[in-house]
């Protein structure tokens, strides 16, 4: 019973941030930037397709390196799994504000339940985050303006999915990102 609390108290309030997540967090929303603003112009419809590939793509390859393998040759891993969850919820909210504000047609319901998997990931995050900011005793020291400014995310997050399911339709707006690559390699 002993080693049991020892196990837990060893285990308790490790947060899997650290600095190489936190660099993964800057580089994520670096992508993010330079790939909707810079390298392509997501107001043409086969270039915001091939965009939101390519994110997906970096969302799938965060959440493959969040999985650890059990048995690793590397003595210390970096646990992705904030790395994912803030690519995931960067992608949901990069969906629903392409939908917003350049798909002028009728919102996409798709875009409400981007920003539900938003929502499930914020929690991921906030609960990593309350992890880290946690002292040894397992008594929350987490500042204000970190609690402030989760609960104003998550509540513009739960308002933005309930008007997308509501008041949007059923048409995924991002299309096809092979005619991307078809017109490229045309030279069009």
């Amino acid at each position: 019973m002993e080693a049991i609390e020892v196990i837990l108290e060893k285990n308790t309030n490790k947060s899997s941030l650290d600095k190489t997540n936190f660099i993964n967090f800057v580089f994520i929303l670096a992508v993010f930037l330079c790939l909707s603003f810079v390298a392509f112009d997501i107001t043409k419809d086969d270039e915001r397709s091939f965009v939101f590939t390519l994110l997906l793509i970096m969302c799938i390859a965060y959440g493959a390196g969040s999985f650890k393998l059990r048995y690793s040759n590397f003595l210390k891993t970096t646990d992705y799994t904030p790395s994912t969850a803030f690519a995931v919820i960067c992608l949901s909210w990069w969906v629903a504000l392409t939908d917003i504000f350049i798909v002028s047609e009728q919102t996409s319901r798709f875009s409400g339940l981007f920003l539900l998997l938003s929502l499930l990931f914020t929690f991921v995050l906030m609960i990593e985050f309350i992890h880290f900011f946690s002292d040894k005793e397992g008594k929350p020291i987490t500042p204000w303006y970190f609690v402030r400014t989760s609960q104003i995310v998550l509540l513009v997050t739960l308002g933005a999915m309930f008007y997308f399911l509501i008041y949007g339709s059923w048409d995924f707006h991002i299309g096809d990102s092979f005619e991307f690559l078809s017109r490229v390699m045309q030279g069009h």
